[in-house]
């Protein structure tokens, strides 16, 4: 059930938002109007010859999509396709262009939605029409532009034996929804302001739901950037207030898009980016979800770090990060320092994944805190017309010698869901993970998912722990280090540009750990069923 009085706040919000940072526009030189064609924001040839192109998307990011009247397609056209090749017709060269511009549309939307990327409607090639399309780049009273957009997801679980954290024993079966609308505000090149509001709930359950399935109508994002250097290819951008953050393969920083709250944090950023390097330094506290009222930022939890992400070599990626958790709730009161470093790429058919971080500070009980986590990942595309790939993983997160103390590697802030399995059965502390991988794409619309995993624990004299990072089953020493076998199954259909439909199934496999230990709830396997349909506008 919605509560109207956070529906009126949350739109006298983004209302004052709105006001504020159009207050704040005024102290900045507004760049000349754009030349207008049915409302739609474009750029006349000839203030392009002048200036860079029109900012589409993250301030202090310049969109390479060029939006004069034909001068950049017209020049393709007139370009020869090579020697000795013969020449496209005009026909061939127009459905090229407008191939491109589809696949423009079809990626618009991002993980962060704040990135999002609407520059196809700028180009004049382009023809077509997608949902929502009527809300983006819309033209502002005295300059500068809009995007209004979002999306709705609803999701039908059926769980057996896993309801809570880890294996309970426990069944249900439950829809959880999802909408999320917000507005994108450039005033100028240099100001910028994004609200977000996310709307989740959970119908049909048996038992209370997790609390990532429940937030009623809250602000997810609400923030200005504000560009303080902007020189060719180098930008310094400075971001303040309520948002997401995504680093990387989010192995340590996620907003949680398996969720139906998705995660988020509030507080400042800086960002300064070049070509082929990007810098990040944040300090934020993270957000607590409160059913009753608007959330508010956990001022006992301080998170800060910084970024730094490199492809200066061809398809590959060198990530190195430090991070800095500290914790004062109460009596679980620690202070986690993590220096990370990943390496993802490809060459030729092979791939590769690498991620390794060290850990220190303090525990909960004083005692030093010595930990670390690294992945090992080696991939090959395969031949044949479903364009498979296979990949054999290795995960470990060390332990301790003190049974369900927490004193092991802590994953910070990530997206468990994504790498030690669907089931969500573990969190990656005291862990070892073992698994095959292997995607496929039998036609454009269709892709298939087969996840295989071995757990084990690190060690046999610490417990398993879950995506919380709580231990399971903490009083009673394990009997056996093996935890089990889980396989994964996802298909994913496009069913256009916009729209998507998404199965799952995923059947865990009981170790010895489970059969030998004291205390444990269930000592069965478990199965898990999941349908998802998603639409972006």
């Amino acid at each position: 059930m919605i509560l109207p009085k956070k529906f009126v706040v949350a739109s006298i919000t983004l209302l004052a938002s709105f006001s504020a940072a159009n207050a704040i526009a005024q102290e900045y030189v507004v760049p000349a109007p754009p030349v207008l064609n049915g409302d739609y924001l474009q750029v006349d040839q000839r203030q392009q010859q002048q200036s860079p192109p029109v900012n589409t998307g993250v301030v202090g990011q310049l969109s390479d999509q060029k939006t004069s009247s034909g001068s950049e397609f017209q020049k393709a056209n007139n370009t020869q396709v090579g020697a000795g090749k013969p020449e496209l017709t005009e026909e061939e060269k127009f459905q090229k262009k407008q191939a491109e511009l589809r696949k423009q549309a079809a990626s618009a939307h991002k993980p962060l939605f704040f990135d999002n990327q609407f520059s196809y409607l700028c180009d004049e090639a382009w023809q077509g029409y997608l949902l929502g399309d009527g809300l983006k780049k819309r033209c502002l009273p005295g300059g500068g532009w809009y995007d209004i957009a979002g999306q709705y997801r609803s999701r039908y679980h059926a769980e057996q034996n896993m309801r809570g954290l880890g294996l309970t024993g426990v069944d249900d079966n439950f829809v959880l929804h999802r909408t999320r609308i917000y507005t994108d505000l450039h005033f100028t090149s240099n100001i910028r302001v994004f609200a977000e509001m996310l709307d989740a709930e959970s119908n049909n359950e048996n038992f209370g739901p997790r609390p990532i399935e429940v937030n009623r109508v809250e602000m997810q994002n609400l923030f200005v950037d504000a560009r303080l250097i902007a020189r060719g290819d180098n930008t310094v951008v400075a971001r303040v207030g309520r948002q997401e953050l995504l680093f990387g393969a989010q192995r340590a920083v996620s907003p949680l898009d398996w969720a139906n709250t998705r995660r988020t944090f509030e507080g400042v950023r800086l960002s300064a980016s070049q070509k082929n390097r990007k810098f990040d330094a944040f300090w934020v506290n993270p957000m607590r979800v409160d059913n009753n009222s608007f959330d508010s930022p956990n001022r006992d939890q301080e998170f800060m770090g910084t970024y730094l992400s490199s492809t200066v070599r061809k398809n590959q990626t060198i990530d190195a990060y430090f991070l800095r958790f500290l914790n004062g709730s109460g009596a679980n009161n620690f202070q986690f320092n993590t220096v990370g470093l990943r390496w993802q790429g490809s060459k030729d058919d092979f791939l590769w994944d690498f991620e390794g971080a060290y850990q220190f500070g303090n525990n909960t009980d004083g005692s030093d805190h010595v930990a670390g986590m690294a992945t090992f990942g080696v991939g090959r595309k395969l031949q044949g017309c479903w364009k498979p790939v296979i990949w054999a993983y290795y995960d470990w997160a060390s332990g301790d010698d003190a049974t369900g103390a927490g004193n092991g590697f802590h994953h910070n802030f990530p997206l468990a869901h994504k790498y030690n399995g669907f089931m969500d059965l573990y969190g990656r502390r005291n862990l070892e993970d073992i698994n095959l991988l292997l995607t496929m794409q039998p036609t454009e619309k269709l892709k298939l998912l087969f996840w295989y995993h071995y757990f084990f624990l690190e060690t046999q004299t610490d417990t398993p722990y879950s995506v919380v990072m709580t231990p399971f089953n903490g009083a009673n020493l394990p009997g056996s280090p093996e935890l089990g076998h889980e396989i994964d199954f996802v298909g994913t259909y496009k069913i256009d540009a916009r729209q998507q439909f998404l199965l799952g199934y995923s059947h865990f496999f009981a170790g010895d750990y489970y059969g030998t230990t004291v205390g444990v709830p269930y000592n069965g396997d478990a199965n898990f069923f999941y349908c998802q349909w998603s639409i972006n506008f």
